[in-house]
């Protein structure tokens, strides 16, 4: 819908007016709306957090509780991760709400950096904005994002780490021409991926990883490649020009003292007008033990409707994964070896006559899922769920129960 139809219909309705996101590009919406002579309400949030102060001056209510205080209203979703938002509304009974990333088209943020330090305001927009379309297109096979396991090797122990890199015992690089052929397979299959995570352990410490990144910045159907990092290592210059393409960025974890490299990295990365930004990490969701809870059906059903890392899908080995606890645990032979939990794209068709059947299974993994069996071994990762400390290290592996 073009903007000005979208503006005409939430101002004929007459119902309130919510923004559904407390943070960055909510606050652009809320600008647009302003000038659009459109009163908002409040903001909504799914995480409680957020919820603990006013945001741009107005209330912010936790979205779970919304149906205790509207019977109805009309909701701008401004998270990038809309299907999340659109399924938690529906499922409140709100059916009235529209893609914030249709209103922010015409702002001009899509223009090159011309420093290397992004702009992460306008990252976010433009992220939001693609997210949508891509959400709005139910014929084109569109991914948020996907992680990529490059390695199992990390530079720092973290006891809590979501990725569990604390379980692994002889921790190796992924080999590049399996990585290649897992791409490959996931690219056959998919339309359209807004980012693809180059994450490890730390991805800096696979020798590989300049030509893994070449392969997916060459990919037409990847928008961004992100490379996750902690701040430890600084690349080899010699490498350099394999992050100066204008599809990379480098995100970089800052745990403090921990990212021991952080400041050469970022002088490198600037010296060089490579796109990044730095994200200080002061906390961590709790949900990284393994161990079986054997809860019943509907308690993991309930665990995997509040996770907000059931659509971080993951790609590890040619298998496609909900979520990178999964596809870790998986690779450690930490939980039982469920074929339901994740889609083998080795053992899928990819041939032109069998895309289809392979396309239509992947949508229904990721729409109709009402839960993964591995739900039970995890301690749930609700936005509202318990925080850890992230900086903890263990000086050995942690142990746990292994399968096959």
């Amino acid at each position: 819908m073009l903007k000005k139809n979208i503006i005409n219909e939430i101002k004929n309705k007459k119902m309130p007016v919510i923004i559904y996101g407390a943070g960055i590009v909510g606050k652009v919406l809320l600008s647009i709306c302003k000038e659009e002579g459109i009163l908002v309400e409040c903001f909504c949030d799914s995480s409680e957090k957020a919820i603990k102060e006013k945001f741009c001056g107005k209330e912010v209510i936790f979205a779970p509780d919304l149906k205790t205080k509207y019977k109805e209203a009309i909701f701008l979703i401004s998270v990038a991760a809309i299907k999340d938002a659109a399924d938690l509304l529906y499922e409140l009974g709100f059916s009235n709400w529209y893609a914030g990333g249709l209103l922010l088209k015409e702002l001009d943020i899509f223009q090159s950096h011309p420093d290397a330090l992004i702009d992460y305001p306008k990252y976010a927009i433009k992220t939001c904005i693609l997210c949508h379309d891509g959400y709005l297109n139910p014929g084109k096979l569109f991914l948020r994002s996907v992680d990529i396991i490059i390695t199992e090797r990390c530079s720092l122990k973290c006891k809590g780490c979501s990725n569990l890199m604390q379980y692994y015992e002889k921790p190796k690089n992924c080999d590049a021409s399996m990585l290649f052929k897992s791409i490959d397979a996931f690219c056959a299959v998919f339309d359209e991926v807004m980012d693809f995570r180059v994450i490890g352990g730390e991805p800096f410490m696979n020798i590989e990883w300049p030509i893994i990144v070449k392969k997916l910045t060459d990919n037409s159907k990847t928008k961004r490649v992100v490379i996750y990092t902690n701040g430890t290592i600084i690349p080899n210059e010699k490498y350099i020009p394999y992050l100066k393409n204008d599809k990379a960025v480098v995100v970089i974890s800052d745990y403090g003292p921990l990212s021991r490299n952080l400041a050469g990295l970022k002088q490198m990365l600037e010296k060089n007008k490579i796109a990044h930004y730095a994200l200080e990490i002061t906390d961590w969701l709790d949900c990284s033990a393994i161990t079986p809870h054997n809860r019943s059906i509907e308690e993991n059903r309930e665990i995997f409707k509040k996770c907000c890392a059931k659509n971080m899908s993951t790609l590890s080995d040619g298998k496609f994964f909900r979520c990178p606890y999964a596809a870790n645990a998986v690779r450690l032979s930490a939980v039982p070896d469920n074929k339901n939990d994740y889609i083998d794209l080795f053992q899928e068709p990819l041939d032109e006559k069998g895309i289809l059947i392979t396309k239509n299974k992947i949508r229904e993994y990721l729409s109709n899922n009402k839960y993964l069996q591995i739900c039970d071994f995890c301690n749930g990762r609700p936005l509202s769920g318990s925080s850890i400390p992230p900086n903890i290290q263990t000086e050995k592996p942690l142990s746990y129960h292994k399968y096959n």
